[in-house]
């Protein structure tokens, strides 16, 4: 099954599921409509969905006066263009809410509409990018999930200490070109030093940058290294692949899934997608029972480790409350201290 008729196929389901439970006094009401959209493939649309889904109906308990039969619209883009195309038909036809995937979508959906409620699922930093007033008070039509803010790049250099305890030097590889990677790079130099680390920036744009800057870093420039420009690792050929199994420095992530088909990566520090569906789901309810997103604090991701054992063993380090056995493992993480 493809993802489109995959995407579709959930979209109906939930449609089903929510009606499902639905007291027969809303059977003659025109049903709310959702349209989630943005690069599905990136975040796994999957696994986002289904939580998302999870999310409506822990936000509708059953019995609840105001649970509507849902009408999930959901839309794959993987551009601006594409975006746009989609959010100006569906504010037109009178969508009630809006759930985005990433930056592209959201700030289309931010040049379609000043008044339909847009959630936003996830952006890297909600108030940097002039998205909303204060995440305690966003103060406009939208809120959501910021991923690498401050806060959110605090918690991801925390759960790297926890596995590299006596981290001090962290070399971070970005794209300066990709304001994710932007955003984020400036807040993680921001925090750093309130957790003991030094941020060692290594600007990369392309394969070829990024197998360089993992050749010249050696253990006199950094304790370890942590690759945000993930896209490249996706597509990595066998010369960008040798040069990280050379390396002797551990490599992060924070795609878990690359843990797995990236073996030089030693760990991951990303966010569960389902969860993340259902922290959206639940927010999205808010705004169809009333709530206004202008009131709604923006959140932040839980957090998950994934270890690569095996590279744990190759490197010679002992992780905390890392398994002796076995090929990955999943680390709760710490609670930061008060």
């Amino acid at each position: 099954m493809s993802l489109k008729t995959g995407a579709a196929s959930v979209a109906k389901m939930v449609a089903v599921v929510l009606g499902a439970v639905a007291p027969p006094s809303w059977a003659q009401q025109v049903p709310p409509h959702v349209l989630v959209v943005g690069p599905m493939v990136k975040i796994d649309g999957r696994f986002f969905i289904s939580g998302l889904s999870e999310g409506l109906q822990e936000g509708f308990k059953p019995g609840d006066p105001d649970l509507p039969h849902t009408r999930l619209d959901i839309r794959n883009v993987a551009s601006a263009d594409a975006a746009k195309a989609v959010i100006g038909p569906a504010v037109d036809a009178g969508v009630n809410a809006i759930v985005t995937i990433y930056g592209q979508s959201t700030q289309a959906a931010v040049a379609a509409t000043s008044k339909i409620p847009v959630v936003f699922c996830p952006v890297a930093d909600a108030v940097g990018s002039k998205l909303v007033a204060s995440n305690e008070a966003p103060g406009g039509n939208l809120t959501g999930v910021s991923s690498a803010d401050a806060q959110a790049s605090r918690q991801r250099l925390d759960a790297i200490r926890q596995v590299l305890p006596g981290l001090k030097r962290l070399a971070v590889l970005f794209d300066p070109g990709f304001p994710p990677d932007k955003t984020q790079m400036k807040n993680l130099e921001q925090v750093a030093p309130s957790v003991g680390i030094t941020i060692v920036s290594r600007p990369v744009e392309d394969a070829g940058a990024t197998m360089a800057a993992l050749e010249a870093l050696g253990s006199n420039d950094a304790d370890a290294i942590f690759i945000l420009k993930e896209a490249t690792l996706r597509r990595a050929g066998p010369g960008l692949k040798q040069a990280a199994w050379k390396q002797k420095l551990p490599i992060l992530v924070t795609d878990p899934e690359l843990v797995v088909t990236f073996p030089a990566a030693l760990a991951a520090v990303g966010f569960n997608q389902r969860e993340l569906g259902r922290a959206c789901g639940r927010m999205t309810a808010r705004v169809l029972k009333g709530a206004k997103p202008a009131d709604l604090p923006v959140e932040h991701p839980d957090f998950e480790l994934l270890l690569n054992v095996q590279t744990a063993q190759r490197l010679g380090l002992t992780v905390p409350g890392a398994p002796s056995e076995g090929n990955f493992a999943q680390l709760p993480l710490r609670k930061p201290a008060s």
